[in-house]
């Protein structure tokens, strides 16, 4: 039902209950009472219905108060002066309340627009404020103003093609025209209904920069010459707040981007500090050995040839390992988010694999192995064997005694352990995985750029595992990859 209708059977209903209540009382009270009863009918239309019902009831009050009430009765004849003034009185009363109630109306409407208008403003701060990308910061501020102003509401971007395009968009049915878009973007100006630019635009284009630009663009739909200037002017006091969430969301990331630089060039000076130091000492031994072959080979005898070559296979292994290690480390760090190929490996194979290339190469160490589960472990073969061979090779430079260095691997609490325990000097007491450090040496006087440790960890955290390192009683280390329930396969019987 029309919501017209419906008042006009309200101010109907309210003008027949007052009249009938005079009609019916009308011996008791005089015609002052009636009169201020149908100002009360007035009154309360006024409040409730509008002004134009207000004065329709005022009008027909001043009818029925001089047929039914005022001598002679049921004519419009006016036979006194009294009774002129008490009617041309009750009119220009009924008016004048009717008129201040709706400006009255009118002030408490703008005021609590504008109370709405602050209060959203400053949800708008609140929200965008915590926003910690540019993508969630347009995607959450269009989805609030659409819900505000009941408008559908859009942000347009600027592509790699320097085009712009609509990225973020609510209940946005027509797109705009890109040249218009760019336009805006370019003179920082906004197009459409009470403005000088397109007026007869069916949408408002506002830049988010009064100043040419790059910045996107905020596009509001659905718009007339009959929708509000102020309104306007409320888009473009939101268009500033976003764009000034958006530019610092802009120097955070530049502030971002240049701190990996820094660090990147950080570590770019550490490796090569330490590829210039560190392989100095086996660079120069090799350089030692071999000229002492060439110049002194007929003169030294068959011990001193083989414990020159020893010792160049011995430095140029090691030079080897520790390229290896150094790309292993780089290829791990440049390809962080990228996702590695898992499958259900055999800790058991992996490990027997393993200490068959360190037997044959040196086996004046003893290696022992402890295996208590046959259990599989999601797991890159590569990345796991490099992971433990790191392990090894450190417990082979540290180990010391005729006790043998332990490879083992044990499940409990639906995880899976695969450790490596030597008898060495262990590490301080303090240490623990968090302290891992590029570059850094467990023992200061070995050879070695410290990337080990590094490597095992990056490893790690490729497969959600923990790196875990403890002193042992006695002496030694232990260090251990710990995968969690869902790293954990089962052997079958």
């Amino acid at each position: 039902m029309p919501k017209p209708f419906i008042k006009s059977i309200l101010a109907l209903t309210t003008f027949a209950v007052a009249t009938a209540v005079s009609y019916r009382f009308f011996d008791t009270i005089d015609i002052t009472g009636i009169t201020m009863l149908y100002l009360l009918v007035v009154v309360f239309n006024a409040y409730f219905l509008g002004f134009f019902f207000s004065l329709a009831t005022a009008i027909s009050a001043f009818i029925a108060i001089n047929f039914l009430f005022i001598a002679p009765q049921y004519t419009l004849h006016i036979a006194s002066p009294h009774s002129w003034v008490a009617l041309i009185s009750f009119m220009m009363v009924s008016v004048v309340i009717s008129s201040l109630l709706k400006r009255l109306q009118a002030e408490t409407n703008k005021a609590l627009n504008a109370k709405r208008r602050v209060q959203f403003s400053k949800e708008l701060i609140e929200h965008i404020a915590t926003s910690t990308n540019i993508n969630e910061l347009l995607n959450t501020s269009s989805r609030l103003i659409q819900q505000f102003f009941n408008k559908p509401t859009a942000i347009a971007q600027i592509q790699s093609d320097l085009s712009y395009l609509i990225t973020h968009h609510h209940q946005l049915t027509a797109q705009p025209d890109k040249e218009a878009l760019e336009w805006v973007a370019e003179t920082g100006k906004v197009i459409g209904p009470h403005t000088d630019n397109w007026p007869d635009s069916h949408c408002w284009i506002i830049p988010f920069d009064r100043l040419p630009s790059k910045a996107p663009v905020m596009v509001i739909g659905d718009i007339d010459a009959s929708s509000p200037d102020e309104l306007l002017g409320d888009l473009k006091g939101h268009a500033d707040q976003i764009y000034a969430v958006y530019q610092r969301l802009i120097h955070l990331e530049q502030s971002r981007q240049a701190e990996l630089i820094a660090q990147e060039e950080s570590i770019q000076n550490a490796l090569l500090a330490s590829i210039s130091h560190d392989m100095r000492t086996p660079l120069t031994a090799i350089l030692g050995a071999a000229t002492s072959l060439s110049t002194q080979g007929k003169l030294l005898s068959t011990e001193e040839h083989q414990r020159l070559l020893g010792s160049i296979a011995s430095e140029a292994r090691h030079l080897s390992t520790s390229t290896e290690n150094i790309l292993a480390l780089v290829q791990l760090e440049s390809a962080q988010s990228m996702h590695i190929a898992l499958d259900w490996q055999s800790p058991e194979e992996i490990i027997g694999t393993l200490l068959a290339r360190y037997r044959e190469r040196d086996n004046t160490k003893a290696i022992a192995t402890d295996i208590k589960t046959f259990s599989l472990i999601k797991a890159n073969a590569t990345l796991l064997s490099q992971a433990l061979a790191n392990l090894m090779d450190n417990a082979l430079v540290a180990h010391q005694g005729k006790e043998p260095i332990m490879v083992c691997v044990k499940e409990s609490n639906q995880t899976i352990s695969v450790s490596v325990k030597d008898r060495g000097t262990g590490f301080s007491r303090e240490f623990s995985a968090n302290d891992i450090k590029k570059f850094s040496q467990r023992d200061k006087n070995s050879k070695g750029f410290g990337l080990g440790l590094a490597i095992v960890q990056a490893i790690a955290h490729k497969h959600k595992a923990r790196l875990t390192i403890e002193n042992r009683e006695g002496g030694g280390s232990k260090v251990a990859l710990i995968f969690p329930a869902e790293s954990l396969m089962q052997a079958s019987d």
